[in-house]
């Protein structure tokens, strides 16, 4: 019969309370020794076992355990064949144990718990694979084990279905949840631009929830030996930021290289905000010569600042340093070419937007103004000489915006400038002028609502035209109070980035768009969507200089999306007095994804299912019109296709339709070897070509064989 879990008191104390539950119980009074038998369970404490038999011996205070036995503790739990647990001080040897852990099964020929905190394993295997018969496994002699912080065996050999393939005489597994410092596992090979090579062989230190480091070297047998650090850090709402530093001895020629690059965002309680960004490089060729990642090889500029932001009344407050040093400069072929430029400082001030007269309640309320000042030192480093200029604005705007009669909106605005300078071109300290100008803005919104079309319930066709006039005077005052022409200030004043002065005169600027929206249900579901939107702009000015027409050429955007995957694009300019097209642009794009069973076989089983795929197409095509030199007619290809639910292929192409060849193109197969993957990439491009094999444990993808050979 089922003995219901009650509480014995035993006369022993260490044995304290237990309660069971089994089949059947042989309990001996005079010994107090008992045994269950069937379906047995005890519990002791937060001690759980359960198994065919168990038995219990008060003399040595021990419980031995047969039969499938199951024993949990702490939250872990291990199984085994044989199990005894010694009550005093709890320990436990199992023989023939298997536990798992953190997504791991260990197994052994004899597990010791010498506490909670340490194991002693003989004959120990580890691995993720949940067949009966495993497919791979790491084999120690000899293994401790302190849960939630690191395994030591010694020797380890990994075995892939009975072989040995890999042997090493002692090693250290961090076991540890989350963050955790160890050795990484490096990548060993051979490419015929490297040779023999030792890659990614270094340690991780994991510091804390909020700071890692990662130190690596590589060690090629013919090109070079390099070491690279990577620190990141991040405390929500505080700060974040990382370093990276790599240093490179490279053997032919003989040299040494290297690169520094850091970030760091620090914001204090009261809104002050710190930006800093570093890039310094050994030469101007060693991200195209060094870099993996094809975006950090086409970077062509090395920016530095260092930025602090604060918000100060109701304006804010912004101070920076910055320095960007183009690595595409090349003296000898442009004259006096731009190698270097350093903002030494940049500091503005800025007043937000508030109304004038905040107690009024008439139009007045809708009058608006803000100021802005603006202190700047440039210096730009060319080849013939090096130039330093500074300067300091003040900028003050006045708005105000009204609709009538609900549908017109009427929005003028006037804007003055002053600025002074260090010095002007001649070298005379202080130079200095004071400009204006005045705008205005008339628009309005018009639609209408159709029945229904193109799938949807009703479409909604909105026009949104508007005309901008702006003037600004042909004269501006100087320091000394002269009125002087415009068309001067390019003798006189430096060119300071910001600081320019505007041209005069008047201008129009006409802008009409239009916007077709439709609307739909589907199943409870109200779908908005914007089927196709036109802007057609121009502007005029009525005063032309010698040689200029009077209108600009007219520029047209169009955008169709019929669907959620396909967009159409065309942009143009058309010269209103030759009726010539300037430029013309059509971008195309076409994602598509779902689901096929073409590659299912007839003898897959029921539930097999359809194979995912996906593909994504863009195309560019712009014509050679008016100013540019060749035309551009380009396709991008993607796509991906689950051939199996184990076999998968995917495919990048960039091609050139009018040069007929292809710019890059790359092709990925992978394969699913349930606890395992293989990945094999080939890919072929003017800068680059060459392939890269991997296979590596699901689970653990730093358990991996691989193989590659590229430039890179």
């Amino acid at each position: 019969m089922l003995i219901p879990v009650i509480a014995l008191l035993s006369a022993q104390p260490p044995m304290q309370t237990m309660g069971y539950s089994a089949d059947s119980l042989d309990y001996r009074v005079e010994s107090g020794a008992f045994s269950l038998l069937g379906t047995a369970a005890l519990a002791y404490e937060d001690m759980d076992l359960s198994a065919d038999t168990i038995r219990y011996d008060p003399e040595r205070e021990v419980l031995t355990a047969t039969g499938e036995p199951v024993i949990s503790e702490g939250g872990e739990s291990a199984s085994g064949d044989v199990m005894m647990y010694h009550i005093p001080s709890r320990t436990a040897r199992t023989d023939y144990a298997r536990s798992w852990y953190d997504r791991g099964l260990y197994t052994g020929e004899r597990v010791v718990m010498l506490s909670r905190h340490e194991f002693n394993a003989q004959g120990a295997r580890f691995s993720t694979s949940e067949r009966d018969t495993l497919d791979w496994w790491f084999w120690a002699a000899s293994m401790k084990v302190f849960p939630n912080d690191k395994a030591v065996a010694r020797p380890i050999v990994l075995y892939v279905e009975d072989t040995p393939v890999f042997w090493f005489p002692y090693a250290v597994f961090p076991i540890r949840r989350g963050r955790t410092s160890g050795f990484t596992i490096p990548t060993v090979g051979q490419s015929g631009r490297d040779g023999k090579y030792i890659r990614r062989l270094g340690y991780y230190f994991g510091f804390s929830d909020y700071v890692d480091l990662q130190l690596q070297t590589d060690i090629t047998e013919k090109t070079r030996f390099s070491l690279s650090a990577r620190e990141r850090h991040r405390l929500r709402y505080v700060h974040s930021g990382d370093i990276r530093l790599e240093w490179r001895r490279e053997y032919d020629p003989l040299r040494d290289r290297w690169m520094a690059d850091l970030g760091h965002v620090h914001e204090l309680r009261d809104g002050t905000a710190f930006r800093l960004q570093g890039s310094f490089l050994s030469d101007r060729q060693y991200l195209e010569d060094t870099q993996g990642d094809p975006q950090e090889r086409m970077n062509r500029e090395a920016r530095s600042y260092l930025s602090v932001t604060r918000a100060l009344g109701r304006g804010s407050f912004q101070a920076a340093v910055d320095g960007t040093r183009y690595l595409d400069a090349d003296p000898d072929s442009i004259e006096n070419e731009l190698k270097a430029m350093f903002l030494l400082p940049d500091v503005r001030y800025t007043l937000s937007s508030a109304p004038l007269f905040p107690r009024a309640d008439s139009g007045l309320k809708n009058f608006y103004w803000n100021t802005s000042m603006r202190y700047l030192a440039e210096r730009e480093i060319r080849e013939a000489a090096d130039r330093y200029d500074a300067g300091f604005s003040v900028s003050s705007e006045l708005t105000w915006s009204e609709r009538f009669f609900g549908v017109l909106a009427f929005s003028p605005r006037a804007r003055a400038t002053g600025v002074i300078y260090d010095r002007d071109l001649q070298g005379e300290p202080y130079p200095a002028w004071l400009h204006g100008s005045v705008s205005t803005t008339l628009g309005t919104d018009l639609f209408g609502v159709f029945g229904s079309g193109l799938g949807f319930s009703s479409l909604r066709h909105t026009v949104s035209p508007s005309v901008t006039w702006s003037w600004a005077p042909e004269n501006y005052v100087d320091e000394s109070g002269a009125i002087m022409p415009t068309a001067t200030a390019d003798s006189i004043y430096p060119s300071l980035g910001g600081f320019g002065l505007p041209a005069g005169g008047n201008l129009y600027s006409f802008l009409l768009l239009n916007r077709l929206e439709g609307k739909r249900s589907f199943r409870g579901n109200v779908e908005r969507r914007t089927l196709a939107t036109l802007s057609l702009s121009t502007t005029c000015n009525p005063r032309p200089g010698e040689g200029v027409n009077r209108f600009s050429p007219v520029s047209a955007g169009l955008e169709l999306t019929p669907a959620e995957q396909l967009s159409i694009r065309a942009d143009g300019a058309l010269d209103p007095y030759s009726g010539d097209m300037e430029n013309l642009t059509f971008t195309t794009s076409l994602r598509l994804a779902g689901y096929d069973a073409s590659f299912t076989p007839d003898s897959a089983p029921q539930g097999f299912g359809k194979m995912p795929w996906r593909l994504t197409l863009s195309h560019t095509w712009s014509l050679a019109l008016g100013s540019l030199e060749s035309g551009l007619n380009k396709i991008r290809f993607n796509a991906a296709l689950n051939l199996t639910p184990s076999w998968g292929v995917s495919y990048q192409g960039y091609y050139d339709l009018d040069a007929g060849d292809f710019l890059s193109q790359s092709y990925t197969i992978t394969k699913d070897l349930e606890s395992w993957e293989a990945l094999f990439t080939r890919h072929v491009s003017s800068i680059d070509s060459g392939f890269y094999f991997r296979i590596n444990v699901k689970v653990f993808p730093d358990i991996k064989v691989e193989q590659h050979a590229s430039r890179f």
